[in-house]
């Protein structure tokens, strides 16, 4: 008798397990993923594409809700901090807008560091793996997940900016620390405008110009106000993706590579989109709104870069030793 239920009581006990790893194995997860961005960026939707694939690719074990600029109560700058404490699991954010809270962050946001897209390219690649993705893990317990440089930044006024003369007294919009000394020292007035109020404190003469990328242009509207296009290219933003490592570790494995996996893909589409798209962007302008175009001349561009050197010793010298070793891996590349 006994013979014949010791089996049936190992089966059972047998299911139960596997009944109970099996639970385990399904259960899901619901993260945030926020941006300060608006939707009217052009590649914000590939954000929610990288959502919904993670979920399709999970069969629906890891949701991600992704919330834009409106959407959620986070700044640009506060965003970092809200990944870091676990208020949200994943964010979205560029060096610009956490240039004050981290400035190591801020390395490509300097002035006239590099003469091309490529050049700033370049740069990050060496500098992802031991620089920025180590300063993401031991400072602000978050894991890197995609990174992507932007060129494009301009000036967009009433008249051209490209020259020392034409900069002085211009009320110009900034977004961050290094942005307001580069405008000082060439010369302007740096004004702080929220990106929402942006067409309407050009509209008005508030402003005189506005710094922002082509993007950021596009969706703020600007060429229905001011009719310039000052290309300056004088930084090189980059714009960063990254998880909550707690969070990130709570998934399994399997999850875990879905995540990193997908964020990678995403990444490679969206900085093949920025390459091009932002110059489509100015010939669309022109083609729609007239707009002139100028830049600035090989001797011009030579003094911006000197007038605003201050700036970078200044970065430096507050950076210390993490500062200097993007400073060395920069030189290494130019070499």
């Amino acid at each position: 008798m006994h013979t014949k239920r010791f089996p049936l009581l190992v089966l059972t006990a047998a299911m139960l397990v596997g009944a109970s790893s099996t639970s385990q194995a399904q259960e899901t997860h619901e993260w945030t993923l926020v941006s300060p961005l608006t939707p009217a960026i052009s590649y914000m939707a590939l954000y929610q594409e990288l959502a919904n694939n993670i979920s399709e690719r999970s069969d629906g074990r890891l949701k991600i809700n992704f919330l834009s600029y409106g959407q959620h109560p986070f700044s640009g700058a506060e965003i970092l901090s809200a990944v870091r404490d676990g208020v949200v699991q994943m964010g979205n954010t560029a060096d610009v807008y956490v240039s004050s809270m981290e400035p190591s962050i801020a390395f490509l946001g300097l002035p006239f560091l590099f003469d091309n897209l490529e050049q700033a390219k370049a740069a990050y690649a060496e500098l992802e793996d031991p620089y920025y993705r180590q300063i993401f893990a031991d400072k602000y317990n978050a894991e890197l997940t995609t990174g992507f440089v932007i060129s494009g930044s301009a000036i967009h006024a009433n008249r051209p900016l490209n020259s020392i003369e034409a900069m002085q007294g211009q009320k110009i919009r900034v977004f961050g620390h290094e942005s307001g000394e580069m405008i000082r020292l060439l010369g302007g007035e740096p004004s702080t405008v929220a990106f929402g109020e942006l067409y309407t404190s050009l509209q008005r003469g508030t402003i005189d110009g506005a710094l922002t990328g082509m993007d950021g242009a596009r969706a703020a509207r600007v060429y229905e106000v001011v009719d310039n296009n000052t290309w300056w290219n004088w930084s090189y933003p980059v714009e960063f993706t990254f998880v909550n490592q707690d969070a990130m570790e709570a998934l399994p494995e399997d999850l875990q590579e879905i995540v990193r996996e997908e964020a990678s893909l995403i990444n490679e589409r969206i900085q093949t989109d920025r390459d091009i798209g932002t110059m489509r962007i100015l010939i669309d302008s022109i083609e729609q709104y007239g707009i002139t175009v100028s830049g600035l001349d090989v001797d011009t561009l030579e003094e911006f870069r000197t007038r605003t050197q201050p700036i970078r010793d200044e970065w430096l010298e507050e950076t210390g030793e993490l500062g200097q070793q993007a400073f060395s891996i920069y030189e290494q590349g130019l070499q």
